[in-house]
């Protein structure tokens, strides 16, 4: 029957399809064909098992339809699973549940936000401890799944780079590299053309440019050094291929003066990226040209110029206020409206195809009764927003977790005599040193004296002997008051000179030991420890001091007395995180002894007892201390923090008048530091180098207290405005949460499913054998596959992540976490795993992937919400190109009954249970009358049709407010520019200086031709360019 060169398919597999070769074998009364299937591999089949092509179009679903050849599970499978792993789903979150971090859904919101924006840059801008960190890592894991992204920068304060390569490491599986300028100007060379993965660590110290660089052209030092060559590299690239696909500037908000070198970095690494994360805490105070700066490096484009940033303010206001009323049940169309015209009637939106969009067709309180187009609503007004795309803030009240509640308490410790008299003496001597040396520093003469009232005894072991424990406490000082304060020569300088006044001066019969027999507060803290190690025998506790010495002392007496501990602070030769990780896994280590600067970036999460041996009379250094155990992860109800200090001490004082009383222990200021430490440096230059009554320095505090209060009540006002244009989050959580309820994301039992189907088609000869463990496989390739996998890394720059094209049998562990690594003797196959990217590539080549109609079924109990009976689905690819890219995938689902339509939400969980869980339902061409189906297909085609047009238009509006805004911000600096260049002009014409008039007259010229050169770059990009096409439609039986 069937001649040689014949095209068939099963008939029981249409989706498998193949060519005859001519040789025919009788097996009783049946004739068996010899079939090339497309994977190579060859078979004899029933004649009765094979159809020709020629008979159904398998490339028409409704020809597929009227002939009942439907596909199998695994066709929907394969479909779905090729698209996710091969595409860039804006409906699909890849990092979801690959990290080896706790779900919360707040932490990608940044990512849902910078995938819903038409710029490269983001500012996240969290309150401390809701994990910024995991946030950007989130992030970069999501552009490696989507752009296939490798080259990765961190830029961060020193203190912090341990901590980004162990988070890195720990969490998203990436082994990054600590660098500075010259390595990184070598790496640079070759990182392009090499097209490997790597990731760089690297300080702002490290790699800004000195104040002397200028860009191409101006003039240079006359001993180049290494930082100024990584400028001159980024300077030169800049406009070309970048050089990084993602730079992630933590503590952002050293870049936010423009005239600083950290700022200049930040605008030559924004030049030669991809993309641009920048973390900070600050709180966002609209009125300050911070928030301009920081919002520039972002997306220089949008923010081109301060007057169309404050516009974009004012505009911004009503949209949110639409935006929340949109969203209150009660709120009426006409307030909605009246804040939509307000915002329609602002000059920078009075072009804006969105707002158009809604006054053409304005809501109505009868649509308002649904709170579904309430929701659509509110999106669209979000949409509008002029400062969403490129900023988001959350707060730790904002988030719906149980935060665990602070216990203050802080308790006095009376100090001995021998205390009192070394306190009383030197605080006398560094006021009187002050004064001879005509010194005003207070941040400089504060240490001494706060050393005292930490630990007389471990300050008079330091300075009576040969420690450096002085210079050293001095030096964190500077570093803690800026990062370009003070020099070390002046440091030594001071310091020397300091301790040789207070040895000479000291009182007659003051010793070190007799400190030591007599302290008070070491007494104190053994007592209280002993009694909570007793109640609490498993229970470990942090105990912070700002000093070294301090933590050298208490170090040892700690150990001495049976309280084993870890001594931790900077600058220490083992790894500040392998540190940590033994001193949680030792039992017998129950005290954490950390100095200021290594509480930085330190996550302790399972300490439930803090400890202030001493007390920064800085707010932010007390909350930096507290937040390293309030933060994500805290399983407490309640943290205890106790603050132990000397009565009758400046201390004392300090606590009672100004920390406790502004309540900085239960909440935090939130005002960025320089704000902060200005105040505190004042209060210190006071009460440390003056000679004050008690009643005088507690008037100093006093005012100190209330401009620190003032601080907390303009936080307050800033938060408020805040509110007002950035509100931003709730939509968006709600979408996350949508995404992990009906599994959204990439999972184990895909890729095994895929893994599998792929081999069984195209790998005759493979092993694929379960193991024991349900998610481990014994997986050995055919040699000439194997071997294309090989070449296939080697192409791609993927060498050496995988043994699996040497072509013998490897033990394979499906799990879907970029933590996980492989050894020698098991592999994890995750989405990012060479296997994967192999597959994904042989299946476009071959064109195998896609089956047009589907039977498949799926148990009740998988969708207890749907009612049981037969269904029709339909799922389309959209794609969407103008300022940015980005793709959807689409279904909709009816009842072939009564062709109900269900809405989007449930259509989407039932398309992807039958995905994961869904099985081949044989007999439903027997079952579904196929006229219905077909009728029921058509139904659902004409549904999506409309919902992409309606998703096109809303693009297309979208892209064309965005060319607007950048039109706008050009012609207003245009304007700006050349009116103050014609009255330099006019000026120079009244002056008869004609040279001048010229001149003048030349650069307006070339100011306006570039202008002109800006806009027609922008409007080439107006046209947004769409396209859609059926991925997957078929049968769905639910129920038994």
């Amino acid at each position: 029957m069937w001649s040689k060169g014949t095209q068939v398919f099963r008939t029981d597999n249409p989706a498998k399809r193949g060519t005859t070769s001519g040789a025919v074998r009788a097996r009783g009364s049946t004739e068996y064909y010899s079939v090339r299937w497309q994977d190579g591999s060859l078979d004899y089949v029933a004649e009765d098992q094979l159809q020709a092509f020629s008979a159904v179009d398998l490339d028409d679903p409704y020809a597929v339809l009227e002939s009942g050849q439907f596909g199998r599970a695994e066709n929907l499978r394969r479909s779905l699973t090729f698209v996710h792993l091969s595409g860039r789903l804006a409906n699909l979150v890849y990092s979801m549940g690959v990290t080896n971090t706790e779900f919360f859904a707040h932490q990608y919101k940044p990512l849902l936000t910078l995938l819903d924006s038409p710029a490269d840059g983001l500012l996240i801008a969290d309150e401390v401890g809701l994990g910024k960190t995991i946030e950007a890592g989130i992030i970069w894991t999501e552009l490696r799944a989507r752009e296939d992204m490798r080259r990765l920068l961190v830029v961060c304060p020193a203190m912090l780079r341990e901590k980004w390569r162990e988070e890195l490491r720990h969490r998203f599986g990436i082994d990054a590299i600590l660098t500075d300028a010259h390595t990184l100007a070598d790496e640079m060379k070759h990182a392009l053309s090499s097209g490997t993965s790597k990731a760089w660590i690297c300080s702002y110290q490290s790699l800004r440019p000195p104040k002397s660089w200028q860009p191409a052209g101006g003039a240079k030092e006359k001993t180049v050094s290494a930082r100024a060559r990584l400028a001159d590299l980024f300077d030169e690239q800049a406009g070309d291929a970048p050089l990084f696909d993602l730079v992630i500037f933590d503590e952002a908000h050293y870049m936010r003066n423009p005239e600083s070198a950290a700022h200049v970095l930040g605008t030559l690494l924004r030049e030669v990226s991809h993309f641009r994360v920048l973390l900070s805490a600050t709180p966002i105070n609209l009125a300050n040209d911070d928030l301009y700066h920081l919002l520039r490096l972002c997306d220089p484009d949008h923010f081109q110029f301060k007057s169309s940033f404050e516009e974009m303010i004012s505009a911004n206001r009503p949209l949110v206020m639409a935006r929340d009323a949109a969203l209150r049940i009660g709120s009426g169309a006409d307030e909605i409206m009246a804040l939509v015209n307000q915002a329609g009637a602002s000059e920078l939106l009075a072009g804006s195809r969105q707002i158009a969009a809604i006054a053409g067709s304005p809501p109505t309180d009868e649509l308002l009764r649904s709170p579904q187009f309430r929701a659509e609503l509110a999106a669209t007004l979000e949409r509008v927003n002029l400062l969403a795309h490129v900023l988001t803030r959350t707060r730790k009240r904002d988030v719906q977790i149980e935060r665990p509640r602070r216990e203050v308490r802080a308790e006095s410790v009376q100090m001995t005599e021998p205390e009192r008299r070394f306190y009383q003496y030197v605080t006398e001597a560094t006021r009187e040193f002050a004064v001879r040396k005509s010194i005003s520093d207070g941040f400089l003469l504060a240490t001494p004296q706060r050393q005292v009232c930490s630990c007389p005894a471990a300050f008079a072991r330091a300075w009576l002997g040969s420690s450096s424990a002085l210079a050293d406490d001095l030096a964190t000082s500077v570093l803690e008051d800026g990062e370009e304060s003070g020099s070390e020569s002046e440091l030594e300088e001071i310091s020397t000179s300091l301790k040789e006044f207070l040895v000479t001066h000291r009182p007659p019969g003051l010793s070190a030991d007799e400190l030591e027999r007599n302290d008070s507060k070491l007494g104190r803290l053994l007592a209280v420890l002993g009694e909570y190690f007793g109640a609490y025998p498993e229970e470990k506790v942090v105990l912070f001091t700002a000093f070294r010495a301090t933590a050298q002392y208490l170090s040892e007496s700690l150990d001495r007395a049976g309280m084993g501990s870890m001594l931790l602070w900077g600058g220490m030769r083992e790894s500040k995180q392998g540190l940590l990780d033994e001193f949680r896994d030792r039992p017998e280590l129950k005290v954490l002894v950390s100095t200021e600067v290594a509480s930085e970036g330190v996550d302790l999460q399972f300490c439930r007892l803090l400890v202030n041996y001493d007390l920064p009379w800085n707010p932010m250094r007390v909350e930096q201390r507290i937040g390293r155990i309030d933060r994500l992860g805290q399983k407490a109800k309640v943290i205890h923090i106790w603050n132990i200090f000397y009565r009758d001490t400046i201390d004392e004082r300090i606590l009672g008048r100004l920390l406790s009383r502004l309540r900085i222990f239960e909440e935090a200021l939130g005002e960025p530091e320089p704000v902060i430490g200005e105040i505190i440096q004042k209060l210190e230059a006071r009460l440390l180098t003056a000679v004050l009554t008690p009643g005088q320095e507690d008037a100093e505090i006093e005012r100190a207290r209330q401009a620190l209060e003032n601080v907390r009540l303009r936080q307050a006002e800033f938060e408020r405005n805040a509110a007002q244009m950035i509100a931003h989050g709730g939509l968006v959580l709600e979408r996350i949460s949508a995404a992990r309820d009906v599994a959204r994301r990439v999972t184990e039992s895909d890729l095994k499913i895929y893994v599998r189907d792929f081999l069984a088609q195209h790998a005759q000869g493979h092993q694929f054998v379960e193991l024991h463990d349900a998610d481990s496989f014994l997986i050995q390739l055919p040699v000439a596959m194997a071997t294309e996998l090989e070449q296939f890394c080697r192409d791609s720059g993927l060498v050496g992540q995988t043994l699996l094209g040497n072509g013998t049998a490897r033990t394979c562990r499906f799990f879907n976490s970029i933590a996980a690594q492989s050894t020698a003797v098991r592999e994890s196959i995750h989405q990012f795993h060479p296997l994967i990217r192999f597959i994904s590539h042989k299946l476009k080549s071959v064109g195998e992937a896609f089956y047009p109609i589907v039977a498949v079924a799926i148990s009740a109990a998988l969708a207890p919400a749907v009612r049981a009976g037969a269904y029709m689905f339909a799922i389309r690819r959209w794609t969407f190109a103008g300022i940015k890219e980005e793709e959807w995938l689409q279904s909709a689902v009816c009842r072939i009954d009564d062709q109900t339509l269900l809405d989007d939400e449930t259509g989407d969980q039932l398309v992807s249970i039958a995905r994961l869980d869904g099985h081949d339902w044989l007999e439903a061409a027997n079952v579904i009358p196929r006229q219905q189906a077909a009728d029921c297909l058509d139904l659902l085609e004409t549904h999506l049709e409309a919902a992409y047009r309606r998703t096109a238009s809303r693009k297309q509006d979208e892209n064309e407010d965005r060319l607007m805004f950048q039109l706008h911000g050009i012609d207003r600096n245009l304007h700006s520019r050349i009116t103050i260049l014609r009255a330099t002009l006019d000026q120079h014409a009244q002056l008869g200086r004609t040279g001048l008039v010229r001149a003048t007259q030349g650069r307006i010229d070339k100011l306006q031709a570039r202008m002109d050169m800006k806009r027609e770059q922008v409007r080439q990009r107006e046209r947004l360019v769409h396209d859609h096409h059926l991925v997957c439609a078929g049968l769905l039986r639910v129920g038994e």
